[in-house]
């Protein structure tokens, strides 16, 4: 046998460990579930595996930014999180989503995810192929979820669609700010958002 051929031979054989189930999961199963690709990122959405690209590099860069910023201003009795695990229902057939950012009250170490009652705020950086998802998806899972604020950071949005904020008023998001330049909110506590700064990639 050729090294090429043992190579494809190693790769194909790679390739069979990343199953991904063919069934509705439930949240027992999707805790058991190992790391399916590390190249690919996976959220639970009424029971479905559903999974994106890895985000690019700058992503991640907005991402490490806005969690600084955060943790800066935040009270005592809060964490950021970057990229955490939220379940957002109960029901046979759950939602797990992976926001980029969220705000929580929860102090416990060594948990493996929060549940939607302990999110304060949420946050997603859309990536090319997640507009959609961000701005209408995710808008109505985490409205439903009863999270009480929702940020969306969009870098190739126009200004005043670059950043974003909804806060859960009556039970359904209402836009609370919108544009570019500093912005200043007061959920999930009161914070200053350098909207500029915070997509100026150094």
């Amino acid at each position: 046998m050729t090294r090429r051929s043992e190579e494809h031979r190693s790769v194909e054989a790679e390739m069979t460990t990343i199953v991904v189930p063919d069934h509705l999961v439930t949240v027992e199963e999707w805790g058991a579930l190992e790391d399916i690709n590390p190249r690919m990122r996976y959220e639970l959405v009424d029971g479905n595996v559903v999974m994106s690209p890895w985000p690019a590099l700058d992503h991640q860069d907005i991402i490490g930014t806005l969690v600084a910023v955060l943790r800066r201003q935040r009270p005592p009795g809060h964490r950021v999180l970057p990229e955490s695990e939220l379940l957002l229902g109960l029901g046979p057939w759950p939602t797990v989503r992976v926001p980029d950012v969220m705000v929580t009250g929860r102090s416990e170490r060594g948990l493996a995810r929060l549940h939607a009652a302990d999110a304060e705020l949420v946050v997603e950086v859309v990536s090319p192929g997640s507009r959609r998802t961000d701005r209408i998806a995710k808008v109505a899972d985490y409205q439903e979820a009863g999270i009480p604020a929702y940020w969306i950071v969009d870098p190739a949005a126009a200004d005043d669609g670059r950043f974003v904020a909804y806060e859960l008023v009556g039970g359904a998001y209402k836009e609370v700010a919108r544009g570019s330049g500093v912005i200043t909110l007061e959920r999930p506590f009161p914070v200053t958002i350098d909207v500029d700064d915070l997509l100026t990639l150094d």
